[in-house]
């Protein structure tokens, strides 16, 4: 029993440590009610007192003789008076209180002793069978047992009723139900007796399920049957009644057909003509008014036909916004036309709407015109999107640490495809300049990614020179586009350990370059020969000047031949990609997966267009990657190509541009036709339209 600590005042130098707390036990059990007391007094006494009849029980320790089963337990050194109760009897309940003043006593203690009753509840009435629409009345009954049990009534097990009476001993609760409904058929009724202490005395019950009859309820699965004429057929009605009804069948303005079958709920047509489309009533009836009855609709229908003014092909513009297209079907029933992408799942309701037209909305859309009990009927629509360039979404920002590269790349939607794209830098302080793949330090490579171009730029070894916003534009007939990605470079903690070694480098290297010239220009070393250009065949390619130390990209329209693309970063030229990627749907940017070899007109990589290698040299054939340049110097294999043609070109090559990187943001974004390029790269432009003359 848990003690609760109170600091009351009881006489002039005693206090409660523990006050007496209200129990239940069990009949025949015992109980204990705890009294303690602090700073007892010499002349201070305590008393308990309680039933029968509110005597004095005990004085100290010392029991009265007419409560021979009562004793007080405990430390009186402590203050502890406990009062302990053997084979407690109802007559022992009551209230009790312990206290050395009776003016200053704490409040008494209940306690209860608890007799069970002797059985459940009794439940009277509703033992006949009710008509659904008549009152119900039930009346529960529970005797003996103290304390006297509480009575409620459940719905199953939802609380209906728990106000009781009493007359005498017993406990009464009546039940009453103004009306019965079908719902009540089959209802459990139950009255709960509980004497409200659970863990000494269960909670006993009694319950009552009704029996209602009520009249046929009938419902309909299908109001509406679809048939085709020559097929069988099956007409139901579901029936709720109570007792069983019997069902007949009825068609409105007519007799049953002849092959049909009744069965019960249900009337089956094994073979089902156009005549007999109509309306059919099921009637059923138990004897418990009123009869109930359901209407079934038989019709017989055609398959959905699509209208032909749904045209095969529709072109729509990049950019607009609310376009739909319509698809009218006829049948009977009135089919469900709906629209789905060419063999996908994929379905949008009719007219098929396109809120903002894109390019990844192209492709082969189904009209699908649907109807009970026949097979779908499918028309195609190509929908061509044509318009402006498109710049997929990217990182706005790219940031890298100093002498690092850094890559940043746009990929590039349109139809027509665009033949061009352009890389402009601009710095912080505003001013624009045009990106050459034939500058120092600078690769730019283009390739056909199946549903557009993607162009990358490379900066290599970046610095905080390079910092600024780079703009990837482009262009076709219907207009422009343009991305802009700005680069962050930050500084790392080797900045100044690298800055020195390429300084250092930088001087060796001019020590170096100042003694070869002077040797040259001595002849130590070898005679200065002009290039022989009476050599040159118009029928062979010319590869562009090799520039040693770096990778190039691809050429530029400077040498300005307009309908070719010069590919220097393996020294052949190749034309350029088709002005626009193939047509299917895989060629806009959706990803269906598992799709892509229902279309036969895809446009093969880029990196399958066949290659014009000068004298035949397919440098692929040796399994080197020369765009990656990985475990092959590119300076090796440039002087390859060159000694394979050297019946074309003379000796010895042009001089290589310089290297000083400061040079290479040299020139200003052109305002309409790209410009040609500085000094430094004459001579490559040179051997360009050579190159472009031949083909």
């Amino acid at each position: 029993m848990s003690a609760v600590f109170l600091s009351f005042s009881v006489s002039a130098g005693s206090s409660y440590r523990v006050r007496p707390e209200s129990s239940a036990v069990l009949q025949g059990g015992d109980a204990r009610l705890d009294c303690a007391y602090s700073s007892l007094g010499s002349g201070d006494t305590v008393i308990w007192q309680g039933p029968p009849g509110d005597k004095v029980i005990s004085h100290g320790r010392t029991v009265m003789k007419s409560f021979p089963r009562h004793s007080v337990t405990g430390d009186p050194a402590a203050g502890e008076f406990n009062l302990e109760i053997r084979q407690a009897r109802p007559e022992d309940g009551g209230k009790y209180s312990c206290y050395t003043d009776p003016a200053t006593a704490a409040e008494d203690a209940t306690l209860t002793v608890i007799v069970p009753m002797p059985g459940p509840p009794t439940i009277t009435g509703g033992e006949l069978v009710s008509t659904a629409g008549g009152p119900l009345s039930l009346t529960c009954r529970a005797s003996g047992g103290h304390p006297a049990p509480r009575l409620t009534w459940l719905n199953g097990t939802h609380p209906f009723r728990d106000a009781a009476g009493s007359h005498g001993n017993e406990r009464t609760l009546e039940l009453f139900v103004p009306r019965l409904t079908r719902w009540d058929h089959g209802a459990n009724f139950t009255c709960l007796a509980d004497q409200g202490f659970p863990d000494l005395a269960r909670t006993r019950a009694t319950s009552r399920i009704l029996r209602v009859k009520y009249p046929p309820v009938v419902s309909v699965p299908s109001p509406s049957v679809h048939v085709r004429e020559g097929e069988p057929a099956s007409l139901s009605c579901m029936v709720d009644s109570n007792p069983r009804a019997t069902v007949t069948w009825r068609r409105v303005g007519g007799s049953l057909p002849v092959l049909a079958v009744p069965r019960d709920h249900l009337l089956h047509l094994p073979k089902v003509s156009s005549q007999d489309g109509g309306l059919y009533h099921c009637v059923a009836d138990n004897k418990v008014p009123p009869a109930g009855q359901g209407t079934v609709t038989l019709q017989v229908y055609y398959p959905p036909v699509i209208e032909s003014t749904l045209e095969d092909e529709v072109t729509m513009l990049f950019g607009q916004d609310d376009l739909s297209i319509e698809c009218f079907a006829a049948g009977n029933p009135t089919p469900h036309v709906r629209w789905r992408r060419k063999d996908t799942s994929l379905y949008w309701d009719n007219p098929l709407r396109f809120h903002r037209v894109r390019y990844d909305v192209q492709g082969t859309y189904q009209c699908v015109a649907a109807s009970d009990g026949f097979q779908e009927v499918t028309k195609d629509v190509f929908v061509d999107v044509v318009g402006r360039p498109s710049i997929k979404a990217g990182l706005a920002t790219l940031t890298v640490a100093a002498g690092s590269n850094a890559r940043l790349y746009c990929e590039i939607l349109g139809d027509p495809l665009p033949v061009t794209v352009t890389w402009i830098w601009q710095t912080k302080e505003g001013t624009e300049s045009v990106v050459m793949a034939t500058d120092v330090g600078v690769v730019i490579t283009e390739e056909l990614t199946g549903v557009g171009i993607a162009s990358s730029l490379v900066v290599e070894d970046v610095g905080i020179s390079e910092e600024g916003t780079y703009i990837c534009q482009t262009s076709n007939m219907f207009g422009d586009a343009r991305r802009e990605i700005r680069l962050e470079v930050t500084d790392s903690t080797d900045s100044i350990v690298v800055i020195s070694v390429s300084m250092a480098t930088l001087v060796l290297g001019i020590v170096g370059a100042i003694v070869v010239c002077v040797a040259v220009k001595k002849q130590w070393l070898c005679r200065e020969q002009r290039p022989d250009t009476s050599t040159l065949s118009s029928s062979r390619s010319m590869p562009p000047v090799p520039k040693p130390g770096k990778r190039l990209g691809h050429g530029t329209n400077d040498s300005g031949v307009e309908d070719l693309e010069l590919q220097e970063l393996d020294g052949t030229i190749k034309p350029r990609p088709p002005p626009r990627a193939g047509k299917e749907w895989t060629s806009v940017g959706l990803s269906y997966t598992g799709l892509a070899h229902a279309h036969s007109n895809a446009l093969p990589p880029y990196s399958t267009v066949e290659r014009h290698k000068p004298d035949g040299v397919d440098i692929r054939s040796r399994g080197e990657d020369i765009r990656s340049g990985e475990g092959i110097p590119e300076q090796a294999i440039l002087d390859d190509v060159i000694m394979e043609d050297r019946d074309y070109m003379s000796d010895d090559p042009p001089a290589p541009p310089p290297k000083d990187k400061k040079g290479r943001w040299t020139r200003r974004a052109p305002s309409g036709d790209m410009a040609v390029p500085s000094s430094l790269h004459e001579t490559e432009n040179a051997l360009n339209e050579i190159q472009a003359d031949s083909i």
